[in-house]
């Protein structure tokens, strides 16, 4: 068993500046004295390689071989127990280790160990990983069990497998187990935590893989392995709601909660700090009074674009979440006002005075103006977007409109005066032969054609739209009493298929 490999991988992580261990060749590709007892995948060992020197090597049987069914690549371990009834009438099981086997004439007795000093059979880890997981294939005997076993350790004491009778050992980190129970012909995934007993840092990592059951292994019970893979999950830290916020200077916004979630190499109590920054991304700084709690509430005393995260360190690496943009606001700093401001009548698809947009303390970073049948809300976009500073009145249909610019300064977003739009009546048809006067005198409205042909029907509204008055019109000169309040109506006059309107005031 050689650990080239794994020497030149631990060189390659270093650069990478971590360090996360994984078995050297533990997917088995690689291999060692094929086709004689001692048929090994390198860097590991067996029952045929074991510290009992060359009387009980000689003697124990072969327990591994290089399979051609792999579930990557091209190999993969075949364990088998053997049929053998040597060493205390046990069958020797199937056996394969990064360690070393330690082998007696008593079977009860052997186990697999991590040999220190032995770069060939040993694995320096100072890791803690979340999880093992791999591939595999059984065929059982009778009830056997296979397994795949997985022990972290410090170098006080010698790391073996089994597990010993009684509590666990002071030296153990941690320990992750495996045991292969289902029948198949297939590659099946498993994937099995570490438990840890401590907050130590292991020194050594020892893997051990059988296709029986220890002393109750059955004969010809034979396991597949392949793909063996430590899992070491990242630590996590995300701030939710992560939804952009705006809020006015010294006004509270919305809770902010984090949530922390730390890998199996945590071994410190966890500490926090919320920190902000004016730019994206950073770099951050600690609030006045540091915010260490699992929540914080924004608030802030100046108007800006902030960018808030939580800075947790898990005492091996510190992390920092993702970012919540809160935009400041002075509800007094940033206005849009537009003039003029008088309400204005219009006919359909008339123009009317033009509005000006007037933005202040600068000119906002977009506007638009809108509209809206009700008073105060429901503003909608025009069909074409209106986003200049000044806009022309000019409605088709007839109601009352309300116009606003809204402006939005950065992120502050802010809603100019109203002004009201009458459109309360469709415009005429200007026709040059239609010859009349029309005019008020004495509070009624006096209307003269110059030709008794021309007779229609006058009507009048009001500057809310309403009809307040209509009448036939008998004779060329006619005077019509509308008993109206003083002011500016709007007048329809009908001859045949033709219309004019056009503006009385009385």
């Amino acid at each position: 068993m050689k650990k080239t490999l794994l020497f030149f991988a631990s060189l390659l992580l270093l650069t990478q500046g971590f360090s996360q261990v994984q078995f050297d060749n533990s997917s088995f590709e690689n291999w060692e004295n094929l086709s004689s007892p001692t048929e090994e995948p390198t860097s590991f060992s067996s029952l045929k390689t074991s510290d009992g020197g060359i009387v009980i090597n000689g003697f124990a049987p072969q327990v591994v071989w290089r399979s051609s069914t792999a579930h990557t690549g091209s190999y993969s371990a075949q364990l088998i127990v053997a049929a053998y009834n040597g060493i205390a009438m046990v069958s020797p099981n199937g056996t394969l280790t990064n360690g070393r086997v330690h082998a007696e004439t008593t079977a009860a007795n052997g186990y697999v160990f991590t040999e220190v000093g032995d770069a060939d059979h040993s694995t320096i880890c100072t890791d803690r990983p979340d999880s093992l997981v791999g591939w595999f294939q059984f065929t059982p005997v009778g009830g056997d069990v296979g397994k795949v076993e997985v022990l972290l350790h410090d170098n006080t004491a010698l790391g073996k497998l089994p597990e010993p009778a009684g509590p666990v050992p002071s030296h153990w980190v941690g320990k992750a187990r495996y045991d292969i129970t289902t029948t198949t012909s297939s590659w099946i995934r498993f994937s099995v935590p570490f438990d840890y007993y401590n907050n130590n840092s292991p020194d050594y990592i020892l893997l051990v893989a059988t296709s029986g059951d220890s002393l109750l292994s059955v004969t010809d019970s034979e396991a597949l392995i392949d793909d063996i893979k430590l899992i070491y999950n990242p630590n996590l830290v995300v701030i939710d709601p992560a939804a952009a916020q705006n809020i006015d200077v010294d006004a509270d916004g919305t809770l902010l909660t984090v949530t922390e979630t730390p890998n199996a190499a945590v071994v410190s109590p966890i500490t926090r700090e919320w920190k902000f920054s004016t730019t994206a991304g950073g770099p951050y700084s600690s609030f006045t009074g540091p915010e260490t709690g699992t929540t914080y509430l924004p608030n802030f005393s100046a108007a800006d674009i902030y960018y808030v995260i939580c800075e947790t360190d898990f005492g091996t690496e510190v992390v920092i979440s993702n970012e919540v943009e809160i935009v400041v606001t002075d509800p007094l700093a940033n206005t849009v006002t537009v003039t003029p401001s008088a309400t204005q009548t219009l006919l359909t698809d008339e123009d009317g005075n033009l509005l000006t947009a007037t933005e202040t303390p600068s000119a906002a970073s977009s506007r638009e103006w809108k509209s809206s049948t009700t008073s105060g809300s429901g503003y909608t976009s025009f069909g074409t977007p209106e986003t200049g500073s000044t806009y022309t009145p000019n409605f088709s249909a007839i109601g009352t409109y309300y116009l606003i610019c809204e402006s939005d300064f950065s992120g502050d977003v802010q809603i100019s005066n109203e002004v009201e739009i009458i459109v309360p009546s469709s415009a005429g048809i200007n026709d040059e032969d239609l010859e009349f006067k029309i005019f008020e005198l004495n509070g009624a409205i006096n209307l003269v054609f110059e030709d008794k042909n021309e007779l229609g029907t006058l009507s009048l509204y009001n500057m809310q739209g309403q009809e307040v008055y209509s009448s036939s019109v008998n004779s060329k000169n006619s005077t019509h009493q509308v008993n109206q309040v003083s002011g500016v109506y709007v007048y329809r006059l009908t001859s045949g298929d033709r219309i004019i309107t056009g503006r009385i005031k009385l």
